[in-house]
C-alpha cells in the first residue's frame, strides 16, 4: 500500500490543478476511484465515493486544488521528485498528500473486516480561493453525523480554526493643491486611524485559539503627487475565534477610528468541535497528538453544524511554499493514522 501511496500522490503532484483548473486532477482521481472498485460521482470539479452503508455517516473531505506554483524553485514543482525521502512538488504537502492517504486510508479500512457504517470520501475544488466546491457538493451527499478535513497539521487534530473578517476603513478629507497647502490630507487621518487600531485589545480568549488578531495590511490613498488626497482606504484583517461575534468586532473597530467602516468579508466564520464529540476522540485514539486551534482556513468553514476534525499528514508552515514537499514517512503515515480513524470513530459509535 505505502508504494501505491507514493505513486498516486505523485501522479496527483504531476497534474497541475490551480484554483479553477482541477479537470485533469479530477479525471485522475475518478479514474483512481474505479480501479480501487468505488462508484464514483462526479459534480462539475468536484467527486466523491460513498463506501460501506447504514449506521452513522462519516465525511471524508480533501482539495485537488493547489496555489499558483510561483518562481524560484530548486525542484521541479510538477515533477514529484523524490530525494532523500521526500516527494517535492507544489501541492505535495497541501494538500494532495492528505488527500492520498485519505483514499489508500478508507480503502484499506474497507478492505478487510470493514466497519459497520457509511464512508464519504471527496475531493473537491477551489479551497484555495472561494469554498466553492465544498459548499456546492455537501447538499448533494448523505448528510454527515461527523467530518474529517485533510489538511497537513502532522497528525495532530484540529478542533477549532480561526475565521477572516476583513474590514475597510474609508478616510475622508478634502483635496487641495500640494504646492498652496490647505485641504485636508485624508492620509493623514487614516495614519491616525493605523495607529488607533493598534490599541483595540481582545479579552476573552477561546480555548483552543486563543485570542483574535488584528492587522492592517493594505493601505490606498492619493492619486497624485501634487494634490492633497481627500480619500484613503485602510483593509483590516482580522482572523476571528468563536467567542466573538462578527458584530462586536465591527464595533470594536467603529469605535477607535474616524473613518467610515464597511465590511467586505465576513463569510468565512470560525467554527469549533467539542472535544467530547465522538469524531474528536477517534482522532485522538488513532494517533499521539494532542487537540489544537488551527489559524489556517480550510473547507471546514463549509461544514458548520457538523462536528469536525482536521487532520492530515505533513506541516502546515510547508504551505504554499518553494520546495514543498511531504516525507514519504508522514504519507505512510498518514494512510494508516486515517485508517485506523475509521475504525475507532465507528467503534465508538457501537460498530466495529
Amino acid at each position: 500500500m505505502s508504494r501505491d501511496a507514493v505513486a498516486l500522490l505523485r501522479r496527483l503532484v504531476q497534474t497541475p490543478s490551480e484554483s479553477g483548473a482541477e479537470d485533469a486532477a479530477a479525471d485522475l482521481l475518478e479514474g483512481t476511484f474505479k480501479d480501487l472498485g468505488w462508484e464514483p460521482r462526479r459534480t462539475g470539479r468536484n467527486l466523491h465515493a460513498v463506501l460501506g452503508s447504514g449506521g452513522p455517516t462519516l465525511l471524508f473531505n480533501s482539495h485537488m486544488d493547489t496555489v499558483p506554483v510561483g518562481a524560484g524553485w530548486t525542484k521541479p514543482p510538477l515533477e514529484a521528485v523524490v530525494e532523500d525521502g521526500r516527494v517535492y512538488g507544489r501541492g505535495a504537502n497541501d494538500a494532495k498528500g492528505c488527500l492520498t492517504a485519505m483514499i489508500l486510508g478508507a480503502a484499506a479500512a474497507f478492505e478487510d473486516d470493514a466497519p459497520r457504517g457509511t464512508v464519504v470520501v471527496s475531493a473537491v475544488c477551489e479551497e484555495e480561493t472561494t469554498n466553492r466546491g465544498m459548499a456546492e457538493l455537501l447538499p448533494l451527499l448523505p448528510r454527515p453525523d461527523a467530518a474529517v478535513v485533510g489538511e497537513p497539521t502532522g497528525l495532530a487534530p484540529a478542533v477549532a480554526q480561526k475565521g477572516l473578517l476583513l474590514l475597510e476603513v474609508m478616510a475622508e478629507g478634502r483635496a487641495a493643491h500640494a504646492a498652496w497647502g490647505g485641504g485636508d490630507n485624508a492620509v493623514t487621518k487614516a495614519a491616525r486611524d493605523v495607529l488607533a487600531l493598534e490599541a483595540v485589545g481582545f479579552d476573552r480568549p477561546h480555548p483552543a485559539l486563543g485570542l483574535p488578531s488584528l492587522a492592517v495590511t493594505q493601505i490606498h490613498g492619493g492619486e497624485r503627487h501634487n494634490v492633497i488626497p481627500d480619500r484613503c482606504k485602510l483593509v483590516v484583517d482580522i482572523r476571528t475565534t468563536p467567542a466573538y461575534e462578527v458584530s462586536e468586532l465591527v464595533a470594536m473597530v467603529q469605535g477607535r477610528v474616524g473613518g467610515a467602516v464597511t465590511v467586505r468579508s465576513s463569510r468565512l466564520g470560525a467554527v469549533d468541535t467539542d472535544p467530547a464529540q465522538p469524531v474528536v476522540r477517534a482522532a485522538l485514539a488513532a494517533g499521539a497528538g494532542a487537540c489544537f486551534g488551527s489559524p489556517t482556513i480550510s473547507d471546514w468553514v463549509a461544514l458548520k453544524g457538523i462536528p469536525t476534525v482536521k487532520v492530515g499528514p505533513g506541516d502546515s508552515r510547508r504551505s504554499h511554499t518553494l520546495d514543498e514537499f511531504l516525507t514519504i514517512a508522514e504519507l505512510e503515515a498518514g494512510v494508516a493514522y486515517y485508517e485506523r480513524l475509521i475504525r475507532a470513530y465507528f467503534g465508538l459509535m457501537g460498530g466495529r
